[in-house]
């Protein structure tokens, strides 16, 4: 979802999330009809949603490229298989995420090319494998299924209910994959692994975060349409980290 990504396809350190392009078929799915929308809502709410759709578009090749991971270390197909069923969420989500961009925008938008230069698959032992499950799934896709719910429960529009209701859903079940992948990471009793896996966890809950942003002024109409304004996604940011993140982790952790 909309500020840091879920998943996040990183690349050599930097996020990567492709530019748009050409449409084929990425925008086919029954959106809305904004034409009376205020112009400047509406091309907030174009500039949102395609954001939110290009990342969706750089999660199926992470996902993938986690498929690629599971294997390296050996983990058990259910895990493979779910990785897996997550990449097809994510061209679900990319679908749905287009078709209301386009709409906002008033003509079709779809991905370009996702740039696939350097480090593609990353370090490939079960410490790096772990830490990066923490910092992507753990924390990204749990806060991200929390963001998704907190956005589902103020917007109005139908068409935006129904897409976040399948992305906070699929999101819920990629955050809990990620956490069983960790779980068994652990169970393997490799002691670098839980050392990687705790310095994640810790980086990520005692990393340093900018003031509170002020309060949009199109905050309402927004959040009509699925949108959270910066000062939103903050407080459901830090909420999510204390009080979902932060005692998981304890409890994974013991």
């Amino acid at each position: 979802m909309s500020g840091p990504p879920a998943r996040s396809f990183v690349v050599d350190g930097s996020v990567g999330s492709g530019t748009l392009g050409g449409p084929d078929g990425w925008a086919s799915l029954r959106a809305l009809d904004a034409g009376a929308l205020d112009p400047a809502l509406r091309a907030r709410l174009a500039e949102e949603w395609s954001r939110d759709a290009l990342f969706e578009h750089a999660s199926v090749g992470s996902f993938d490229r986690f498929s690629l991971h599971l294997l390296a270390v050996a983990a058990p197909p259910s895990l493979i298989e779910d990785a897996h069923q997550a990449a097809i969420d994510e061209i679900l989500h990319a679908r749905l995420c287009f078709a209301l961009a386009s709409a906002y925008a008033g003509e079709p938008l779809g991905p370009g090319r996702l740039p696939l230069e350097g480090d593609v698959l990353g370090r490939l032992d079960l410490p790096s494998i772990a830490a990066a499950a923490v910092t992507e799934g753990c924390v990204g896709e749990t806060l991200a299924s929390l963001e998704a719910a907190t956005a589902l429960e103020r917007a109005t529009v139908p068409a935006v209910r129904e897409a976040l209701q399948q992305i906070a859903d699929d999101e819920a079940r990629h955050a809990e994959l990620a956490w069983r992948f960790v779980r068994w990471a652990l169970d393997l009793g490799d002691p670098d692994a839980r050392v990687a896996v705790e310095r994640a966890f810790r980086e990520a809950l005692d990393a340093q975060r900018p003031p509170l942003p002020e309060e949009d002024p199109l905050v309402e109409g927004l959040a009509a349409h699925g949108r959270l304004s910066l000062r939103q996604k903050r407080l459901s940011f830090d909420e999510g980290l204390v009080e979902v993140v932060a005692p998981a982790a304890r409890a994974l952790l013991g």
